[in-house]
């Protein structure tokens, strides 16, 4: 999403920042493509920007929000803007606009407002930015090629603040919308949405799947055309377009939960509902080789019927796979593990070498191995995948560990 802005902003002249350090290889690739000036640090892009959009998996709001506040903390930074010229033409610059357009709870939404916009009102001593809560409805900005028009999202804000002059053609732009006054009510109003959306295409994993196991998908899908076929072809679109967005919808399903339950006064029903959903994503993500797919790059997940039938093989595995697990004495049933406690656990040794090796014909699980982590007495088991598996907890003092 963030891509597709970024270029709907530089076609139509606006000089496009970011943060390029400590990014993946592909983000700076997509970076480069786009033409996006890649900074060198977080001070540097509040010193340059006028506005700051924050469009990251929902899981990193609240992190990128602490950074631009350190950010605007530093001992020189408020030095290093007045230098700067104010984009309207005032004599003081303003302090920069911190537009939320994440896929956050109202709570959460709040918190990151919090850390931004102490003191916010008609006197903006100690703000550190301007803040507005915001969320992004529709797939991102796509341009025409023969036509050249652009197909935008909606993008919906709230909150009270005063926007300057240069705002009015921004918002032109970003097809921006102010719902309400309310710090909230524009989260409220895009996980509404996608509730819905991303609801219905969690509801078509969890039946395209089992269908598949029960080799009648094909005429489930028959069904839907026949009797259905608005369904049909919003599932259809729903699930193919789902996997290489699964890791970043997990914590949408949760902050869609959270907001049911405390916006809408459902008292957990939400968080029941949605939960289950975060962990379908999650699973997809996680447990099966859709989890590697990228946009732009896909390589699986394309049909309907190639995402059914790798999840409804994904539980023949989990079948096999807990077999497996009784076999060597590690089912979730035992609940405590016989080990020796000390520095051999925390310096990542084989786990096989205190159980026996386990048979690679019977499961994946034959590199089980004890990974380091700054914290001692707490360590993760995993497959040779690199994927969490089992937590191990380690109690001082104790001859055991319990597996949880």
């Amino acid at each position: 999403m963030g891509l597709g802005v970024a270029k709907l902003l530089k076609a139509h002249d606006y000089r496009v920042l970011t943060v390029g350090l400590g990014r993946s290889e592909d983000t700076l690739a997509r970076i480069r493509s786009a033409a996006i000036e890649s900074l060198p640090s977080d001070q540097e892009l509040v010193v340059q920007s006028d506005y700051i959009l924050s469009i990251v998996p929902p899981r990193d709001a609240l992190a990128t929000a602490r950074r631009i506040s350190e950010a605007c903390q530093l001992p020189d930074t408020a030095a290093q803007r007045v230098r700067i010229p104010d984009l309207d033409g005032l004599k003081t610059r303003r302090k920069p606009y911190y537009f939320d357009l994440n896929a956050i709870s109202p709570r959460l939404t709040r918190e990151v407002g919090s850390l931004l916009a102490k003191g916010q009102g008609d006197d903006d001593e100690g703000t550190l930015c301007h803040f507005i809560d915001g969320g992004i409805i529709g797939g991102p900005p796509s341009q025409d090629p023969g036509t050249k028009a652009w197909k935008k999202p909606s993008i919906v804000i709230s909150g009270s603040v005063d926007l300057p002059p240069s705002f009015h053609s921004l918002s032109e732009i970003l097809n921006m919308k102010l719902v309400s006054p309310t710090i909230g009510s524009a989260s409220t109003l895009k996980l509404s949405f996608a509730a819905l959306t991303k609801g219905l295409t969690a509801l078509s994993i969890l039946s395209f799947s089992t269908a598949q196991k029960e080799s009648v998908l094909p005429e489930l899908l028959e069904h839907l055309q026949q009797y259905s076929p608005a369904t049909a072809s919003l599932t259809a679109k729903g699930i193919t377009g789902m996997p290489p967005k699964a890791y970043r919808w997990v914590e949408e399903m949760r902050a869609i939960g959270e907001a049911f339950d405390t916006e809408g006064d459902w008292h957990g029903l939400g968080e029941s509902v949605y939960g289950a959903f975060a962990e379908v994503y999650r699973t997809v993500a996680e447990d099966t080789i859709l989890g590697e797919e990228k946009i732009g790059k896909r390589n699986r997940g394309t049909t309907a019927e190639d995402v059914s039938d790798i999840l409804a093989r994904r539980s023949q595995r989990d079948v096999a796979e807990e077999s497996a697990k009784r076999r060597t004495g590690l089912s979730m049933g035992s609940a405590m593990l016989a080990c020796v406690m000390g520095n051999a656990f925390t310096q990542g040794i084989q786990l096989a070498s205190e159980i026996g090796e386990l048979d690679a014909k019977e499961t994946p699980l034959d590199r089980i191995r004890i990974a380091s982590h700054p914290a001692p007495l707490v360590d993760r088991l995993e497959s040779q995948e690199g994927r969490p598996w089992q937590q191990l907890v380690f109690r001082p003092g104790a001859g055991v560990a319990k597996i949880s």
